[in-house]
């Protein structure tokens, strides 16, 4: 009998102990994170490792690491707004790297290349299976600011460039590390090689479904083989539908719905639109001595460059206006003292306003483009001014021409409403890629086949 009891009240202490640990849980998840603000952490639902938000965690992602890193671009040599795609051994085809580094003694940066899968995970290629040259090569060309009130070190690489060329096709991961502590990430970029293999046949039309006829685009699109032999289209092919070359809208779960005898059919409804969001808001700081487009005012004031915008109103309940833009993208211009955009241009305390009656009470109101990642990202949360009537925040960014987005994100959510602020229309002017990879019989990663990019309107 006391056996007994001595194992009943061990057991009563466990499972009161356990009870008391599930309810710390509930209570943190319920009730501190929503007051936190989950999105201003940067909480993604995919990832549930606590060490990925951890500075020295490698995100297969397009990510800034160092805090005192900015305006990190890549793209084709010589096309600012392309995306970083390059075709596999054709001569010309090549990326460019360009970021600064803030108020810092020159570094010793190194940089590497990882092949990946269709959904950026690590294949299984070895490094000497898909470069040709060394693993990983010191970052050697750099330039220092010129006539700018911001100091900063220029760096700039190309890929492939002589000491590295790729070999596979497929998904990478461009990744920059001190070379004096190679934990200190300093920031990756995703870029694709394609072999251009095959045919695509598309075409972009306003939403078939009733429901989204209004407000989404639909990509149908047909993949054709040619001579390229494809055993089981459902089992080795892997379709991406970008829009606007941004990963994070993004469809990657079609199959074919129909195999034909020269062609694979993706004709779908609903399942292959998107939503057409709104064409997006354009500032032009090129000039912090002059009020550009979407300017209200500068100011130059203690060694530093101030451009207050002109208040933004919401779009949810505005027809449609078509007006130009770059599709959520920006590149850095200097139209002050003219000369290299990427040293002689300065940088600028840019001041962005909302205007909001009152508080939104069930979340945050968030810049949104490419000037932030396409992330959700702390600093780039707006708070609200009770006097002024208006959700405030200021980036800080290199001269040129920037577009963006307000983002909404409701309390406990991670995924960005994008309708919030700016509603969503068919007859916004987007691009589209569709990205065909294939995973051969025997072969250990996954061939890009593909890159086909198509625009909305056509004409």
């Amino acid at each position: 009998m006391n056996d007994f009891n001595t194992e009943f009240q061990h057991n009563k202490r466990h499972i009161i102990n356990h009870f008391i640990v599930r309810i710390g849980i509930y209570l943190c998840v319920t009730v501190l994170a929503p007051s936190l603000g989950m999105a201003q952490l940067e909480i993604d639902g995919s990832h549930g490792d606590v060490s990925y938000y951890d500075s020295t965690y490698l995100r297969y992602d397009n990510y800034t690491y160092a805090k005192n890193v900015k305006t990190v671009l890549l793209h084709p040599k010589g096309w600012k707004l392309g995306p970083p795609v390059i075709e596999l051994n054709e001569e010309g085809s090549i990326l460019e790297l360009h970021f600064d580094v803030l108020d810092s003694a020159m570094g010793n940066y190194m940089y590497t290349v990882i092949h990946c899968d269709h959904d950026w995970t690590q294949s299984d290629l070895d490094v000497q299976e898909y470069l040709d040259g060394p693993p990983e090569d010191y970052l050697t060309d750099y330039d220092f600011s010129r006539n700018t009130f911001q100091k900063f070190t220029h760096y700039y690489l190309d890929i492939p460039n002589f000491n590295i060329r790729i070999t596979k096709s497929g998904n990478y991961l461009l990744k920059v590390f001190d070379s004096d502590d190679r934990e200190k990430l300093i920031l990756t970029r995703r870029f694709c090689v394609t072999e251009d293999l095959i045919k695509v046949e598309a075409k972009v039309k306003q939403a078939t479904m009733v429901k989204q006829r209004y407000s989404h685009q639909e990509i149908d699109f047909s993949i054709i083989p040619d001579q390229y032999m494809i055993t089981n289209p459902y089992r080795d092919l892997h379709v991406v539908v970008l829009q606007n070359h941004s990963w994070e809208m993004s469809i990657d779960d079609l199959e074919p719905r129909f195999v034909k005898e020269d062609r694979l059919d993706y004709d779908y409804e609903g399942q292959n639109a998107m939503s057409g969001m709104n064409e997006f808001r354009l500032i032009d700081i090129s000039n912090p001595r002059f009020t550009g487009y979407g300017v209200a005012s500068v100011k130059f004031n203690q060694s530093e460059n101030h451009a207050y915008l002109e208040q933004d109103k919401s779009r949810l309940s505005k027809v449609y206006l078509q007006r130009e833009d770059m599709n959520g993208w920006y590149f850095v211009k200097n139209d002050l003292f003219g000369g290299e955009g990427t040293v002689d241009a300065d940088y600028v305390s840019t001041h962005f306003s909302l205007k909001q009656d009152k508080a939104i009470a069930d979340g945050d109101v968030y810049i949104y483009g490419a000037l932030t990642d396409w992330r959700i990202v702390p600093h780039a949360k707006m708070t609200y001014n009770q006097k002024s009537l208006q959700y405030e925040n200021t980036l800080y960014l290199k001269q040129g021409l920037y577009n963006y987005c307000y983002a909404f994100v409701y309390d406990g959510e991670y995924e960005p409403d994008l309708m919030r602020f700016e509603g969503a229309h068919f007859q916004t002017e987007n691009e589209y890629s569709i990205l065909v990879y294939h995973r051969q019989l025997g072969r250990d990663f996954d061939r890009l086949l593909s890159f086909k990019t198509i625009k909305y309107p056509s004409n």
